[in-house]
């Protein structure tokens, strides 16, 4: 097998930043869909905390509300931002809608979460337009290089 085969598999990364692209363009219609349709009930708190290291800050909370016939309890990681929203609330509204992409949506945080879902598909886009070129280009070198087959190497023994 030649060595320039293994170069096509550059097409992984567009693939992958096709799927960051899709799977973050479902987020973001799966949180609109649950605020828009969704059925609104107050979450108790029963568990926040943030974590700040060096390089990163996240929080998380954790929530429980009570439906029709279920208890959920469910644990949120948050951003920074979104954290700051809901840090001393004791309860927080929230929109749930059953089996949905997105189950539930923290409604102080929801405009936060959208416009963070948009920026991550405009990210992917951009970073799937990137490597799409940069796949085009080493697809055409390799096919250049196998076509060619200008990597024979002929040895001769020399004695002297």
């Amino acid at each position: 097998m030649n060595k320039y085969y293994l170069l096509y598999l550059i097409w992984l990364l567009p693939a992958y930043m096709l799927f960051i692209t899709v799977q973050q363009g479902l987020v973001y219609q799966g949180a609109v869909d649950t605020f828009n349709h969704g059925e609104d009930y107050v979450a108790e708190v029963t568990d926040f905390d943030v974590k700040q290291i060096a390089s990163q800050s996240n929080a998380y909370v954790s929530i429980r509300f009570e439906t029709d016939n279920e208890i959920i309890n469910r644990r949120h990681t948050l951003s920074i931002q979104m954290a700051q929203q809901i840090m001393e609330s004791p309860t927080i509204a929230v929109k749930f809608q059953k089996g949905a992409f997105q189950e539930i949506v923290l409604v102080p945080t929801y405009s936060l979460q959208k416009s963070t879902s948009l920026f991550n598909i405009s990210i992917a886009i951009i970073g799937l337009i990137t490597t799409l070129l940069a796949a085009l280009l080493v697809h055409r070198y390799t096919t250049k290089k196998l076509n060619n087959n200008q990597d024979t190497f002929v040895i001769e023994r020399v004695d002297s």
